[in-house]
């Protein structure tokens, strides 16, 4: 989303913690004009013997860019046109819309841990945020539109973990959150597309979970509630939808022969008030046959029913050329999956990884990229793909030398099927890599440089047929054999059911993206940086409306007091060796 502010949560084991930090920066003319971009944020982190806190603050501004600007080329060429007979002003469209949006986003967190005695810790955590988003677009023919989008997010959680002697412990969670969502568009010089909608989610979460040590097993248990309920017009009636998910799960962590192999089996059962219930088999091991070695496999059932926003949410992201609109037809995705990895830490330097893995999805929840756009973006949205699959392989290095240098490369191919229309998945490349490269003394100069390459991404169209089969009788359409052989496109020689699309797909948008960034360190608690993202300028307005190149400066100052107690960071869900995220949702 447009605005979002990358704050990392910190660990940090220091009684004092301070850090702030300043950025400015804009791009082009042609796409940024005389608009620009800063941001600030600061955080504060106290440890003490039994309790420790962090607060973070952002605040981050957008005047947007264009990437299809209105040139006063484009605006000679409409007068001029206007005096010929026959032009029509949708040949060439008036480009007052923007791409990229204009944005206020604050943020606001707090976290907390507190040590009740040695082996019993709560944690605690709260944040809000709110984004402003306002963007002009262009509506065919003729309207133009102020769209404003304001949106309010807060959270709150407790959480507290109860060991008796490792590995028994039990653990509680309880979090509430609340979304708002309103979106106000108003047409200039009219008022026949003005509207305003607004979208509330209010959800209530809790789990509970207990581990058991038994001898060579370790047995975990648990259960999870959410309640969660929506408020939309979307939702046909009072506007109201209400829902329950109730979940149980078991685990063995299973030692059978010494401590360098773990076997794993386990079960999920999940009840949803809408979509029914399910049990979820899986399993999974564990092997460091060497020092060096790990080997994983693990194979399982997912199952994942729809979430109020895939049925009704209506989310615009104009900031980056695109719209998600919900599906009230969904039904639940199911799977079948398999994965096997291997881990080589070679020298202390040499760390090597490779991994693969194999889906078979039924009913797979996806977006799919609608032919036309509306409102001047690209739309998508939430759809069942019946029958697919996904395949492949995840090979990465990481490399370290003289304490300040990190080399890290990765190739990624995946393969994907779409079984019924018999074509790939939309939008995912077969093959994708990336590398970095940095260098980061504890003072003076240190840069880094991270680059993303992906090969083509397979793009829908909907086909054309030459003989349509509607109103009893069959209707031909030569029209669409010269543009489909121009366009390099297929077309449907009969279609007994026009009212089922038929889809095909083009390659496109191969690219590859480059981000550096440069930094000196000094007196002790400063750095100045600056950087430039998107280096090579990759976009394309339709299929990839990302942001142009885009030069950056800033200055951080970072305060560290001597060791003390950890800071808490992001609360994660409690784990034993192997992790219990095997049972988790997928």
């Amino acid at each position: 989303m447009a605005g979002v502010i990358n704050i990392i949560t910190r660990r940090s084991s220091s009684p004092f913690f301070a850090q702030a930090e300043m950025q400015y920066g804009s791009g082009r003319k042609l796409h940024f004009g005389s608009g620009n971009e800063s941001h600030a944020s600061v955080a504060l982190g106290t440890s003490q013997e039994n309790f420790s806190n962090m607060f973070i603050a952002g605040w981050h501004r957008s005047d947007g860019y264009d990437l299809n600007p209105e040139t006063e080329q484009k605006k000679k060429a409409r007068i001029l046109g206007r005096l010929l007979p026959g032009f029509e002003y949708e040949s060439i469209p008036g480009t007052e819309d923007q791409t990229g949006s204009a944005f206020r986003d604050l943020n606001v967190s707090d976290r907390f841990r507190y040590s009740i005695q040695e082996n019993w810790d709560v944690d605690g955590s709260l944040s809000y945020r709110y984004l402003d988003q306002e963007i002009v677009d262009f509506s065919p023919p003729r309207a133009v539109l102020d769209r404003r989008n304001e949106t309010h997010d807060a959270q709150a959680s407790v959480s507290t973990r109860y060991e008796w002697s490792y590995p028994t412990a039990l653990s509680l969670h309880y979090s509430h959150a609340r979304f708002l969502d309103t979106l106000n568009i108003d047409q200039r010089r009219s008022d026949d597309l003005d509207s305003e909608e607004t979208q509330e989610d209010r959800t209530h979460e809790f789990r509970a979970q207990l581990d058991y040590g038994l001898g060579n097993h370790v047995l975990t248990g648990g259960l999870e509630g959410l309640i969660e309920e929506y408020v939309s017009p979307r939702i046909e009636g009072s506007g109201y939808g209400y829902r329950q998910r109730t979940a149980g799960f078991l685990q063995d962590e299973w030692q059978p022969f010494d401590a360098l192999f773990y076997f794993t089996p386990g079960v999920r059962f999940e009840h949803d008030s809408q979509f029914g219930s399910q049990a979820l088999p899986r399993l999974s091991a564990r092997w460091d046959p060497a020092p060096k070695w790990t080997l994983r496999v693990g194979a399982g059932q997912g199952y994942r029913a729809p979430s109020f926003k895939d049925l009704y949410f209506a989310f615009q992201n104009p900031g980056v050329g695109y719209q998600v609109v919900g599906n009230e037809d969904l039904e639940p995705e199911k799977s079948n999956g398999y994965n096997a990895s291997v881990d080589y830490a070679a020298t202390d330097w040499l760390w090597l990884s490779a991994s693969g893995f194999y889906n078979s999805i039924t009913n797979l929840i996806d977006f799919r990229r609608l032919p036309d756009r509306s409102d001047d973006l690209t739309t998508y949205q939430t759809v069942n793909i019946s029958k697919a699959f996904t395949r492949g392989l995840e090979t990465m290095a990481e490399i370290r030398f003289a304490k300040v240098w990190v080399i890290g490369l990765g190739y990624t191919f995946t393969d994907t099927f779409d079984k019924v229309q018999e074509i790939p998945l939309e939008g995912r490349a077969r093959h994708r890599g990336f590398y970095s490269l940095s260098y980061s003394p504890d003072a003076g100069f240190g840069f880094s440089i991270r680059g993303h390459i992906e090969g083509h991404q397979p793009f829908y169209y909907e086909k054309d047929a030459l003989l349509t089969f509607q109103n009893r009788r069959f209707e031909l359409d030569t029209s669409v054999i010269l543009p489909a052989l121009y366009q390099n496109r297929e077309f449907t020689l009969i279609d007994l059911d026009p009212d089922t699309p038929d889809y095909g797909y083009y390659l496109a948008n191969a690219n590859h993206t480059l981000d550096i960034r440069v930094r000196y360190r000094f007196w002790d608690y400063y750095e100045a940086f600056a950087g430039v993202d998107n280096v090579f300028d990759h976009y394309n307005a339709e299929l990839d409306p990302r942001r142009p190149r885009f030069i950056y400066a800033g200055i951080k100052m970072t305060i560290n007091t001597a060791p003390g107690r950890a800071l808490p960071s992001e609360p994660e869900p409690v784990k034993n060796n192997n992790g219990v995220e095997l049972l988790e949702e997928q």
